[in-house]
């Protein structure tokens, strides 16, 4: 069977989360246990995926030094797949400290190596000697400080004209370039849909606006999650509103990654747009239910589903 999945990271991390009994904001705080996970949202989402039982996909990005090293490693024993560009550089760690009961707490994130634009064009030379027979693409997690968004820019665009499916999950600078190449499918939470394009929520027209300029320039599909809240999913046939009946957890590390993963798995498994955004909600929904990205139970997704609440919006 050939390859039908590729996750793009271009800036992995290390996480290490500590759970604490009582979180203090003002001053030390006592980790009762340490959860290591090599992370990054692309290896959540990779995750999150095999947890559904989809392993037809590869990891990729670049890693580097010892925390390279470890991610690695990490990947290979829980059986995640992954073929990563190695780097001069060290791979960062990403550290966040939670309160146990609540879920109450703090990230820290470090910024990520510098990559030389050499070893961008070495490793945008990997990719396509390797994977441009998949059928998809999905980009997810934002790029280290130093980075030359025009050559993930013509990666991206090399996937297009190849007729691939680009899924694109990021954030700032690299959303908004991403944005132009009209993807497949875009997911974007409502903050970053504010603060990238200015675009309220709320405001039902601006928001049609905004999907039918991405789509007359190909995107399909515009997933905004709201955290709590929910999420919509907006294609060519309306509007998607899905909602949860209750919160179970206030824990949100790799949530996002998790509901990705219900897109990309329903995509795969050509479910129905309801069946979809019903999927990634309950997968992201389990991930609150234990502390670390994405390792939630296959039976809590089933669990939940039953929970979330779909309503139809009718627009075109």
């Amino acid at each position: 069977m050939s390859l039908e999945t590729l996750i793009i990271n271009l800036n992995p991390a290390l996480d290490r989360t500590a759970i604490v009994e009582k979180y203090n904001p003002y001053g030390p705080n006592k980790a009762k246990r340490i959860i290591t996970l090599p992370g990054g949202k692309g290896q959540n989402v990779g995750r999150a995926l095999k947890n559904l039982g989809y392993t037809n996909f590869i990891c990729t990005g670049f890693l580097g030094g010892n925390i390279g090293e470890k991610i690695k490693e990490m990947l290979d024993q829980e059986g995640i797949p992954n073929d990563f560009f190695w780097i001069n550089g060290e791979t960062r760690i990403a550290y966040a400290t939670y309160e146990e009961t609540t879920g109450i707490g703090i990230i820290t994130n470090e910024p990520g190596p510098e990559i030389t634009i050499e070893e961008i064009n070495k490793f945008i030379n990997f990719i396509k000697a390797k994977y441009l027979t998949v059928k998809t693409v999905v980009l997810s997690g934002g790029v280290p400080p130093v980075f030359h968004l025009e050559k993930i820019n013509e990666l991206m665009w090399t996937f297009k004209n190849n007729n691939k499916e680009l899924f694109i999950d990021t954030s700032n600078e690299l959303l908004k370039s991403c944005v132009e190449i009209s993807p497949f499918c875009l997911k974007i939470n409502e903050n970053e849909l504010e603060d990238a394009f200015k675009i309220d929520i709320n405001r039902q027209e601006s928001l049609i606006s905004f999907y039918l300029s991405l789509h007359k320039l190909g995107t399909e599909w515009l997933i905004i999650t709201r955290g709590e809240k929910g999420a919509l999913f907006i294609s060519e046939e309306g509007i998607l509103v899905g909602k949860h009946k209750r919160i179970h957890s206030h824990y949100a590390i790799g949530s996002g990654d998790a509901f990705m993963a219900g897109i990309i798995y329903g995509r795969a498994k050509n479910l129905n747009f309801k069946d979809i955004l019903k999927l990634a909600m309950a997968c992201g929904g389990a991930n609150t239910l234990k502390f670390g990205a994405c390792i939630f139970n296959i039976d809590d997704v089933e669990k939940i589903k039953d929970e979330i609440i779909i309503e139809t919006v009718k627009i075109f």
